[in-house]
């Protein structure tokens, strides 16, 4: 039984499987979330609950916070009843939540003023390697507190990747997402381009998958989402990553680094979110595009 009695905030579409895994994996967890079904499920598997996220950390050695936006992640860990004002001395935060580095390095100076460690460790790819444990982990803070918490953070990942110092997890994040975005949007122009103008959709991506426009986002998000047209709720929505593109807008802002690409990606989602997208899987952005030019990127051929 590993020693750490852990406290996780945030158990929604992540934040549930993710701490699942921590239960699976022998260590004492203490939940909490805003809704209660989902504490629920956490306390049917052994682990304990609690009302606030300072009565969480009351309970536990390392903190781990699931939130959406920064906000969120400062009221959570700095607000009232909030982790800072029930946490002790010598122990740990790690914010797993996709927040802006200005934010992470807010929260982390606050909570060592009071003699408490924090990683940010935002993850990816998705809900299905959360729920399988195989998430991919950026993890920025001190190197030292990271090699303490990585048995934990193993615990939920399978690629967990030390980046630097505070919000250094979270810039990178932004940046993977920032590339997942634009890249979604070039494919979407580029492929009903294609098939407008005569390539069936399979041999279309059959023939650019050997060359070097392949890509992770061709082999994935087309592939296996576009083709199929699995564009479902509950999977990475439209609004999630816009406001990731909005995170990177903002990063870019502090640090004059113009977001040209960026900026346009944001707003191709704009048009998906305007059209009634906003709740379904990412990819369907290329919808608009598609009904534009009257083509559709789907298989003719049988499911694999």
């Amino acid at each position: 039984m590993p020693k750490e009695k852990i406290g996780f905030i945030g158990l929604g579409a992540m934040g549930s499987p993710m701490s699942q895994n921590l239960i699976k994996k022998g260590y004492a967890l203490t939940v909490c979330d805003l809704i209660y079904e989902r504490v629920e499920t956490l306390k049917k598997m052994g682990a304990q609950t609690a009302d606030t996220p300072k009565e969480v950390a009351e309970k536990s050695d390392v903190v781990i916070t699931m939130v959406l936006s920064s906000p969120d992640a400062r009221a959570a860990i700095l607000g009232e009843n909030g982790v800072i004002e029930g946490i002790q001395e010598g122990a740990t935060v790690i914010d797993m939540s996709t927040i802006d580095p200005v934010t992470t390095r807010e929260i982390s100076k606050k909570l060592s003023d009071k003699g408490v460690k924090m990683l940010d460790a935002p993850v990816a790819r998705g809900v299905k390697a959360a729920v399988a444990g195989t998430l991919a982990i950026f993890v920025g803070g001190e190197k030292d507190v990271y090699e303490e918490c990585k048995e934990i953070l193993a615990a939920m990942g399978s690629d967990v990747e030390y980046v630097g110092d505070s919000g250094a997890g979270e810039v990178v994040k932004i940046i993977n997402n920032l590339i997942i975005a634009v890249s979604m949007c070039s494919l979407s122009e580029a492929l009903v381009l294609g098939v407008k103008a005569g390539v069936k959709p399979d041999v279309l991506i059959k023939a650019l998958s050997k060359g070097s426009a392949d890509s992770f986002v061709l082999q994935n998000h087309i592939r296996k989402f576009v083709l199929k047209g699995k564009f479902d709720k509950e999977v990475f929505p439209v609004d999630y990553i816009m406001k990731d593109l909005d995170l990177a807008r903002h990063t870019a802002a502090q640090y004059h680094v113009p977001q040209y690409f960026g900026s346009m990606a944001y707003q191709a989602y704009e048009w998906a979110r305007a059209a009634g997208y906003r709740e379904r899987y990412h990819p369907v952005v290329i919808k608009v595009l598609e009904a534009l030019a009257g083509v559709e990127i789907r298989s003719d051929l049988s499911e694999e």
